[in-house]
């Protein structure tokens, strides 16, 4: 089965944009991430999966064998789909005409969301990108990944991303004049992905979400987007209820690596512990120590 991977030329932009934020070295086509005890070799850290489809990496696990490695890949045979598996969520805009057809993609209870929201006219959406959109978008997100335990990624990325990836957009949803959501988009192709982002824990009604990505949908389907990824998530839990509502099928990312484990189950201990720390040690100490997480 084909399916549609990232460009080569976007993987080339996305190791840049690390380069320039972590220092990474390059090793042939991997980059050597430092772990807090070693180092990896990894192919392509923060990025969900790449230009590769397993089964087509036998060069890079010859590359990477006698180190620690993590290969990101797409597998887009894999059917026997279990609770946890790493997959990403893909909404296809293909056979859709106009945006007023985009709703018959939802499950029921996001088209009555969006209409709701809509209906109460107390939401705008800006979609561009300057660096204050960017700030606007850093300030939900390190609020995010501290209530989901997960040391915040250092703003420089975002502002690196956005000068070394070809088409990048902040999308900010406001309340008033209120900056209450925000989403991380870039494109490749035809393929729109939301990656990062979500609408402030204390601003969150049951339909604002649907809303905020219903808005980025349509934008993206103006432009003329045919595929909207909407990121990595473990199976049967969590996020991946809230992307698969709007349509969405799964599709296995496969981890290869040499230590194998449920990064979700795994992790579950030290995010509980990092969501309780203080948010002023979390926001200064997450991005220096960002580096380091292979597994992010």
């Amino acid at each position: 089965m084909s399916v549609r991977t990232y460009s080569p030329q976007l993987v080339e932009q996305w190791k840049r944009a690390l380069q320039k934020t972590f220092g990474y070295r390059e090793y042939m086509d991997l980059l050597i991430q430092p772990t807090l005890t070693s180092h990896y070799l990894t192919y392509l850290p923060l990025l969900n999966y790449t230009d590769r489809v397993s089964g087509e990496i036998d060069d890079l696990l010859e590359l990477a064998k006698d180190n620690h490695y993590l290969i990101r890949t797409l597998n887009p045979d894999y059917r026997d789909f279990k609770e946890y598996d790493p997959v990403t969520v893909r909404l296809d805009l293909r056979g859709v005409e106009s945006v007023e057809e985009i709703p018959s993609l939802y499950r029921r209870a996001v088209k009555r969301g969006v209409r709701k929201e809509r209906e109460t006219g107390r939401y705008s959406i800006e979609i561009g990108l300057t660096p204050k959109m960017i700030d606007s978008f850093y300030s939900i997100l390190q609020e995010i990944y501290h209530h989901h335990g997960t040391p915040v990624l250092p703003r420089e990325l975002f502002h690196n991303l956005a000068s070394e990836l070809e088409e990048v957009e902040i999308a900010l949803l406001k309340e008033g004049d209120e900056v209450i959501g925000s989403l991380f988009i870039f494109y490749d192709g035809k393929m729109a992905t939301i990656q990062y982002g979500s609408v402030r824990y204390g601003k969150r009604t049951s339909f604002n979400g649907y809303l905020l990505y219903h808005l980025v949908i349509e934008h993206s389907f103006l432009r003329g987007q045919e595929i909207i990824d909407f990121g990595r998530s473990p199976y049967g839990v969590g996020t991946y209820f809230f992307k698969s509502r709007f349509g969405g099928s799964p599709i296995k990312i496969d981890l290869h690596t040499d230590r194998q484990k449920n990064i979700y189950r795994f992790y579950a201990l030290p995010a509980k512990v990092w969501s309780h720390l203080p948010r002023a040690f979390t926001d200064r100490v997450g991005p220096l120590i960002s580096k380091y997480l292979v597994d992010l």
